[in-house]
């Protein structure tokens, strides 16, 4: 008799599952625009470092930066589906907006409301009429980078 092993089954970032929202490669971002309410920020990476609105960024805010920068080219949807109503999802008046800048352009993604749980957030990239769902982490990564920036400590 022969064994039949159980398939492999994946785990940690293997076992990710969903459209990636980015689709950009971490040594590929080059700068980021982000509007979040009335706040915003503008990021540009360089052999230097990076620098946060026109001055070099603190060494918390630059690993804040780093670190959203790992979260967004990581970032998974939760689930995306087509819907011609993008008022129900927050999206025609977005909470935030996250521009990232590449050698080969730039990738625009609207964030709208909380779905009912309050467990993701409704987006769509430029360009796509597809609606996803992201997890909060995104907003939560985005809010250090300003408490970083603000002098929080």
């Amino acid at each position: 008799m022969v064994a039949v092993r159980a398939p492999d089954r994946p785990r940690g970032l293997h076992a990710v599952r969903g459209h990636r929202v980015f689709r950009v490669a971490r040594p590929a971002v080059r700068g980021l625009e982000v509007t979040l309410g009335t706040r915003h920020f503008s990021a540009r990476r360089s052999a230097a470092g990076w620098e946060l609105d026109g001055r070099g960024a603190p060494p918390r805010a630059a690993e804040a930066l780093d670190d959203l920068v790992d979260t967004m080219v990581a970032l998974r949807a939760v689930d995306v589906f087509r819907s011609r109503d993008t008022a129900s999802y927050g999206l025609e008046r977005p909470e935030a907006t996250i521009v990232v800048y590449t050698a080969r352009g730039e990738r625009r993604l609207v964030v709208g409301a909380m779905n009912a749980a309050g467990s993701a957030l409704y987006a769509r990239r430029s360009g796509d009429p597809r609606v996803m769902q992201v997890g909060t982490l995104l907003l939560t990564e985005i809010e250090r980078v300003f408490y970083n920036r603000d002098g929080g400590s």
